[in-house]
Parts: C-alpha cells; structure tokens; sequence
C-alpha cells in the first residue's frame, strides 16, 4: 500500500510544482510545497538533516515520526479548516532542498474542486494552499467525487482501523480504487511500534481491514538478519 500511496501523492506534487510556477508568475510570491527547481520550497518550523532526507522509505519514516510535532489528524483537521470540506489524502514527507517537513493534505472542498494544503509539521501552521488548474483538473474532480460517494468510512475511522491492526503512528493515508477489482479503499501507511513499516487497506465501504503486510524494504532487511 505505501508504495501505492505515494503513486497516489506524487501527481499532486507535481500540480504544486506547476503551481508555485504561476503564483511567482502572477506576482502573489507564495512560497509552495515541493515546487520545481525555479521555485520556492517551503519554509517548515521543522527540518530534517541532510542524511535524513536521503534515507530508505523506512527509516526515513522513522525520522521523519521522530521530527514531526502533529499528528495526521491534527494536519487533516487545520486543512480542514483552511479548505472546508472532506480529506482524500495526507502525506508526511519533506522537501528535498532544505529538509523541511510538512503534512501534505488533498482536500475535496465543499466547491466541487480539489485542494492542495501543506501544513507546517512542526507548528501546525498552514504554509501553503492552492486549488489544482492542471488540464486534468476536471476529470480528477469527478473521479473523487465517484471515491466520495462510495464512501462510508471516512479517514477519520480508516485510520482507527488501521491502529488497531497495527498499533504505532499514521504517516500516509489515501482513498483510492482497488486494482484487483475496483472498489473503493483508504490505503494507509503506519509506522508501526515494531519500528517497522506496514501497508494496510480498509474497505472503504464497511470499514475492514482487507489487507496488511510489511512494506517490502523491511522484508528484504529481515532476509538479511537471517542469511
């Protein structure tokens, strides 16, 4: 699942890169997430070294946990606030040229339009928000429109779910489709108590959990302990 939740994170990116791009263009100078080598990066309260930032997926994980201030929950909620209407996704991760660290949060505004708001993971601070205006923009809202109507878990209890499978600390979720068979799930990364990475997918109907497993890197280090 993280690795499909991080596919599911990285066109947004890319919509901040572009972004940033026409704000500094249109003279509004707002700094952006993620932005492109021309742009500015965000300016977090909160910033990892230079080691850090170029971890494995899951010790980066663990230092990013170690680093951050705020909960998913409590970066959905301050989106939330900024973007009135429903989480699809949130991610903690960093920008590469300074370390900061933010929650990366996609919101489905209560004006049919998707939202990109970055969250200072640190203070909690929204650094910055912007709606999506690629040429896809208008597909992508009715696809997560079709996710939203089909529903009826909710991040908020997802991501319950997937503590009590896996005790420990959220670091991504995001509401998807199914490649096996296309139902609708929330796929969520947890930094488990055993130091470990763990993939899980809830239904996003009844709210069970489909499927859990370790991410793959600590598997591989596992093999190793054990040749």
């Amino acid at each position: 699942m993280k690795a499909t939740a991080k596919r599911t994170l990285t066109p947004r990116a890319v919509v901040l890169a572009t972004a940033a791009a026409v704000a500094l263009i249109g003279g509004t100078g707002a700094a952006t997430a993620f932005a492109d080598d021309d742009g500015p990066a965000p300016q977090s309260s909160v910033q990892l070294s230079q080691n850090e930032r170029h971890l494995d997926d899951t010790a980066k994980d663990r230092a990013q946990v170690k680093a951050d201030k705020i909960s998913q929950s409590e970066a959905t909620a301050k989106a939330l606030k900024a973007v009135p209407g429903t989480a699809t996704s949130a991610e903690l991760d960093n920008a590469d040229r300074n370390g900061s660290l933010v929650w990366e949060v996609d919101v489905f505004g209560k004006d049919h339009k998707s939202h990109d708001v970055t969250i200072d993971a640190g203070n909690g601070k929204v650094l910055n928000q912007h709606t999506d205006g690629d040429d896809d923009a208008a597909q992508e809202a009715a696809e997560t429109q079709a996710l939203l109507k089909a529903d009826k878990t909710g991040h908020d209890k997802a991501t319950d779910q997937a503590l009590k499978a896996v005790p420990g600390t959220v670091v991504s979720y995001s509401l998807d489709d199914n490649d096996r068979n296309g139902s609708t799930v929330w796929e969520i990364d947890v930094l488990g108590k055993d130091h470990k990475s763990h993939d899980i997918t809830i239904d996003a109907a009844s709210g069970k959990v489909l499927n859990q497993h370790i991410d793959q890197d600590d598997q591989d280090d596992n093999d190793g302990d054990d040749d």
